[in-house]
């Protein structure tokens, strides 16, 4: 039997070669799975963007299944919580 984080990474291996994921949907990605879990604001620290330039790409790839969101974080001087994301598994 394969395991999940197997199985997970062949399917972002395939998106990306036949080119279903866009350059930002891959960099956002990438930085997730580095990250492992974050909050949009801090991938778009991370990559360097604008929160709203990543905000819909995060949105596409968890409408693809490949990211999901584990709970709410409140993080330093927002008045609200925000999602916390990670790659999802498999």
């Amino acid at each position: 039997m394969r395991r999940m984080a197997e199985t997970s990474l062949e399917a972002y291996e395939y998106l990306k070669r036949e080119n279903k994921l866009k350059p930002t949907q891959q960099e956002v990605l990438q930085a997730l799975k580095e990250l492992g879990t974050a909050t949009s604001k801090k991938i778009a620290k991370k990559l360097r963007k604008p929160l709203h330039a990543i905000s819909g790409r995060i949105t596409e790839l968890k409408d693809m299944g490949l990211v999901e969101v584990t709970g709410r974080v409140k993080e330093d001087g927002a008045r609200t919580s925000s999602r916390l994301l990670r790659v999802k598994r498999m």
